[in-house]
């Protein structure tokens, strides 16, 4: 019995830090702040497909914060195209986090945040249609499943999230 445990043990760390496989995701929460409802949306036709857009009435100017912490990697401005004004986030072991069509950047590239810490706000930038949040989850450059709140969120249609991030 303590050799299939060992075993297991063995495997299961193997997983987390061997062969270049990232290790478990970060506790990534609602990228609002505590207690703020959002209706977030996927859809097949969406690209990444994975990714989340979070609308809620008037919310243009809305605070965005790190779903996480990490060290911003890149902030940047790709003008009336694609996603505008966005942010991504590093959060180690391949974890990334991106967050678009903003109309204000509050971080640089190099800084470090911390969850719940304010980085932009809600815009309509880029090549989107009307206010909103895009939201993508990566890991090692694959967009994956957003989970939130150790929950996956709902693909594919919408649902309401409530913001349990720095609560």
């Amino acid at each position: 019995m303590v050799g299939v445990a060992s075993t297991v043990a063995v495997a299961a760390a193997l997983l987390v830090v061997g062969g270049g496989v990232a290790s478990a995701a970060p506790a990534f929460q609602v990228p609002f702040p505590c207690g703020q409802v959002w209706d977030g949306q996927t859809r097949t036709n969406h690209s990444p497909a994975n990714a989340v857009d979070f609308n809620r009435a008037n919310d243009s100017g809305d605070a965005v914060v790190a779903a996480a912490a990490g060290r911003v990697s890149r902030v940047d401005n790709e003008g009336s195209v694609s996603y505008g004004r966005w942010i991504e986030i590093d959060h180690g072991s391949g974890w990334r986090s991106r967050y678009a069509h903003l109309s204000a950047q509050r971080v640089s590239v190099g800084q470090n945040v911390s969850r719940g810490q304010l980085i932009g706000n809600v815009g309509s930038t880029g090549g989107s249609t009307g206010p909103h949040l895009h939201f993508e989850q990566t890991l090692n450059g694959s967009a994956q499943k957003a989970v939130f709140n150790g929950t996956q969120a709902l693909y594919w249609g919408t649902r309401a999230y409530t913001s349990r991030n720095s609560c």
